[in-house]
């Protein structure tokens, strides 16, 4: 059990059952006006339910924030309840107002995480149609997922709730926006080739997915070694130019000057 000393309230540890979405119980004093982003006195039904709409919003960013703060710096294993309360400076009874346990908060993160991620992917890959301008790019954007940290991100999560009975299915429809979108990158580089409608895309497309996760999960498994995700990117920059050829698309890329992400 910790105790909270926000409210001084005890708070079991989520572990177990105890981490699942909605299955949390916990016990905590009345929450105030402040922490409910109540509004104040006066306003009319329809601005007082606005106002706490948008507090409400704020509040379970801040939540977001802190709990992908916590899980980067520390794993899945100690992004408690407390540990993510600790981060964002507010009471560990918010977390279970708002997302009602651990593992349903995780699962927002993957949701934040996952779609800043794709509209990266779809709008730097949108134009690319060969191997090469895909290695160019690719090499890019994992540097900038290392940067800001969203790969760790990911493969906490994944690797923790991945195989669960229940939230394995969560993840499962979480990750079918990117089985979609690398199914239609590998029609345009497969478009105009002899192996147009020789092999199916998706098959690539989930191929290609399964061998990115793997690589990371290895890295975790190496303390954080990406050798290989990196000797992966580089082999494709370099093998890139003469896969084209073979496939009758050889076509020069400039390099694109690597873009700095900020991080918040």
């Amino acid at each position: 059990m910790a105790q909270s000393n926000d409210q001084g309230i005890l708070t079991p540890k989520p572990v177990g059952e105890n981490r699942r979405p909605g299955r949390t119980t916990v016990t905590y004093s009345p929450l105030t006006s402040i922490d409910l982003g109540q509004p104040e006195f006066g306003a009319g039904p329809r601005r007082r339910r606005q106002r706490r709409n948008e507090a409400g919003d704020l509040m379970r960013g801040r939540i977001v924030d802190a709990a992908l703060r916590t899980l980067t710096s520390t794993g899945y294993a100690n992004t408690t309840v407390r540990a993510i309360a600790t981060t964002g400076g507010f009471s560990p009874a918010l977390v279970f107002y708002h997302f009602g346990s651990v593992d349903a908060l995780l699962l927002a993160v993957l949701d934040r995480v996952s779609g800043d991620r794709l509209a990266r992917y779809e709008t730097r890959l949108a134009d690319v149609s060969n191997l090469q301008a895909l290695g160019v790019a690719m090499e890019e954007l994992y540097a900038e997922d290392l940067q800001l940290g969203q790969l760790t991100a990911v493969q906490e999560i994944v690797g923790a709730l991945a195989f669960d009975p229940e939230l394995g299915v969560e993840i499962f429809d979480r990750m079918q926006a990117w089985m979609i979108f690398a199914e239609e990158l590998a029609s345009r580089i497969l478009a105009g080739s002899p192996l147009a409608g020789q092999i199916d895309p998706s098959v690539i497309g989930s191929a290609v997915i399964a061998l990115y996760m793997g690589l990371e999960i290895v890295k975790r498994m190496r303390g954080g070694n990406s050798t290989g995700s990196s000797a992966l990117m580089t082999t494709l920059v370099q093998a890139a130019p003469w896969i084209d050829q073979l496939l009758g698309k050889a076509s020069p890329a400039r390099r694109r000057t690597t873009t700095n992400v900020a991080i918040e």
